[in-house]
C-alpha cells in the first residue's frame, strides 16, 4: 500500500516518512502540490497524506485535482493545523476522506492510515469485479453478435451497419449520455437476434412480398429477440430497444402500434437507422433517390427531425462515394458546362436543381439567387 506524503516543512516531511516506513509502508515524497501529481502519475500511489498550507499548489487544490473524473481512486488525507468545524467542512468538501490535525498524534495517524488502506483494498477488489463483469458483458455480445452473422452474413452485415448509423444519428443529440450512446450501439449489434432460426428467405425479402404467413414470422422477430436478451439481466436495456425496432411514429408498427412521443428517442434512431440502411443495402436504391423516400417519410413511419439527420447522412455519404470524382465550389465561380455531381435541395429537402445537370448561364443564376435568399448553402459539387 504505497503512501505519498506532501509537506512542504522538510523536518515535518521526514519526520512523517521515517514512522510511516516504521509501520511498513512503502513511502514517496513530495513538497508541494505539483509535485505531488507528478509522483501520482509515474508511481502506484494508493494513499496521500497531504499538508493544507502549500507554496505553488496547496492540499485543497491537490484532492480537487486528484478528485476528477478520470483519475483512479486514492484516498485523501489531510493534516493542518486548522481544526474548526468549518475548515474540517471545507477540506472534506475538496474531496478529502479523512482530516488529520497538527500537532499529529501518531498513533492516531497509524490508525486512519489503516483504515484508508482498507477502503482502498475494498475500492481495487471492486474494480477488478467491474472490470470482470464488463469482459463478461462484451464477451456476451460478441459471441451474440457471431451468431447473427453464421446465421446469415448479410444480416451480420446489416446489424453492423446499422450500429454504426445509430452512432451517427446520436451525435445531432448532446443530451444523450455516453450510457445511451453504449446501448444504442450494441441495440444496433443485436437488433435482429430474433431472426435467427427464421427460414433464410424471410430475411432478404421485402415486407410487401411475403405472404401473409411469412409475415407473422417476420412480426415476432423483435419480441424473439427481447425474450432471448432478458435472460441476461446486464443485456435487459438494449432488449427493450430491440424490441422496438420497427415501431413507426405513426402507430403502425410492431409489435406494439406505439406511436409519436410514445417511442423512446433511442428507439426512434435504431428505428431509423434499420430504415436507411435497407434503402441503401437491401432495397438498393440510389443514394441520389433517397432523399425523396425519406420525405414520403416524415413523419409517417420516421419522426420528423430524425429525417432532417437522415438528410444530412444522406448528403455525407453521396459526397464521399464521389469525393475522387468531384470538387466543392463557391457558386459564383460556377462556368457555364459545368455539371454538377448532386442534387442542389432547400433545407426543408425540396428539389432546387438535380444533379447530373449542366449548367447554363440561366441556371447558375438561378442558384445564386437562391443563395442570396439563404434557401441553399452557398457552394456546390461539380465533377472534375
Amino acid at each position: 500500500m504505497d503512501i505519498l506524503v506532501v509537506e512542504d516543512n522538510k523536518p515535518t516531511l521526514r519526520l512523517l516518512e521515517k514512522k510511516i516506513s516504521m509501520w511498513g509502508f512503502p513511502v514517496h515524497l513530495a513538497e508541494n502540490g505539483i509535485e505531488a501529481l507528478a509522483k501520482l502519475a509515474s508511481s502506484p500511489i494508493d494513499i496521500v497524506l497531504t499538508d493544507w498550507n502549500m507554496p505553488e499548489m496547496d492540499g485543497l487544490e491537490l484532492c480537487r485535482k486528484v478528485r476528477k473524473p478520470d483519475m483512479r481512486f486514492i484516498y485523501l488525507i489531510i493534516v493542518t493545523a486548522r481544526d474548526s468545524r468549518q475548515d474540517i467542512v471545507k477540506g472534506l468538501e475538496s474531496g478529502a476522506d479523512d482530516y488529520v490535525t497538527k500537532p499529529i498524534n501518531f498513533d492516531e495517524l497509524h490508525a486512519r492510515l489503516g483504515i484508508g488502506a482498507r477502503i482502498v483494498r475494498m475500492e481495487r477488489e471492486l474494480d477488478q469485479r467491474y472490470a470482470a463483469i464488463k469482459r463478461n458483458y462484451f464477451q456476451t455480445i460478441h459471441m451474440f453478435t457471431n451468431l447473427i452473422e453464421t446465421f446469415d452474413e448479410d444480416l451480420g452485415g446489416h446489424c453492423k451497419r446499422v450500429s454504426q448509423l445509430s452512432l451517427r444519428l446520436a451525435k445531432w443529440f448532446p443530451d444523450l449520455s455516453e450510457k445511451d450512446l453504449n446501448t444504442l450501439e450494441y441495440a444496433g449489434l443485436l437488433h435482429d437476434i430474433g431472426m435467427v432460426g427464421l427460414p433464410n428467405e424471410i430475411a432478404s425479402k421485402r415486407r410487401v412480398e411475403m405472404n401473409s404467413d411469412e409475415m407473422h414470422l417476420y412480426q415476432t422477430h423483435p419480441v424473439a429477440g427481447e425474450i432471448i436478451l432478458n435472460e441476461i439481466e446486464a443485456l435487459k436495456p438494449i432488449a427493450k430497444l430491440v424490441r422496438a425496432h420497427h415501431e413507426q411514429f405513426n402507430g403502425r408498427g410492431f409489435p406494439d402500434g406505439v406511436e409519436g412521443n410514445e417511442i423512446p428517442l433511442l428507439c426512434k434512431i435504431l428505428a431509423a437507422a434499420v430504415f436507411y440502411d435497407d434503402l441503401v443495402h437491401k432495397w438498393k436504391t440510389p443514394l441520389g433517390d433517397i432523399p425523396d423516400r425519406l420525405q414520403r417519410m416524415r413523419g409517417y413511419e420516421l419522426a420528423p427531425a430524425i429525417v432532417d439527420f437522415l438528410l444530412e447522412i444522406n448528403s455525407e455519404d453521396i459526397r464521399k462515394a464521389g469525393e475522387e470524382d468531384l470538387r466543392e465550389i463557391a457558386l459564383d465561380d460556377l462556368r457555364e458546362g459545368m455539371i454538377l455531381a448532386e442534387d442542389i435541395r432547400r433545407e426543408s429537402g425540396a428539389l432546387i436543381m438535380p444533379g447530373e445537370t449542366a449548367l447554363t448561364r440561366r441556371s447558375i443564376e438561378v442558384l445564386i439567387k437562391f443563395s442570396v435568399l439563404h434557401c441553399i448553402n452557398n457552394t456546390a459539387y461539380v465533377y472534375k
